[in-house]
């Protein structure tokens, strides 16, 4: 199954760069808050980067893998248990973890595998990967 995983490739590309993942951790996406929005690049960081299921950690850039043997039941146990070690309960979740999970494969199934992109906000965006060629970014639902 084709998702989005942490990667430190193209790290560096951008001023704002971070990356505290494991490198290959699934990862998914906190809704940007009202300040992110605003500022993308500011200070706050949520609506720029990918968050890790496992670390807990951000990253601001994100590689399409096909993980073998990987299922969608996989990718909501993670997710929940990402929910849990934060301490979230379901009533603070933005959205039910079925919905994020739909999304995030969705987003990988239509990008090539090894792409690696940003974010920015609601769009993800391809990175160019020296030596690679680079490609059209793509809307988030």
């Amino acid at each position: 199954m084709k998702v989005l995983v942490a990667t430190g490739s193209t790290q560096g590309s951008r001023s704002r760069d971070s990356n505290g993942c494991t490198e290959g951790e699934l990862v998914w996406m906190l809704e940007p808050c009202p300040y992110s929005r605003w500022a993308p690049y500011g200070d706050c960081g949520c609506g720029r980067s990918f968050s890790g299921m496992n670390s807990l950690q951000s990253t601001t850039t994100a590689r399409v893998s096909d993980v073998a043997g990987l299922t969608r039941g996989d990718c909501e146990q993670a997710l929940r248990a990402c929910f849990d070690a934060l301490g979230w309960c379901v009533c603070c979740q933005a959205r039910p973890v079925p919905e994020v999970v739909d999304e995030l494969i969705t987003l990988a199934t239509i990008l090539e595998e090894g792409t690696v992109v940003e974010r920015r906000l609601d769009t993800l965006n391809v990175r160019r990967v020296p030596g690679g060629k680079k490609r059209s970014g793509s809307e988030r639902g």
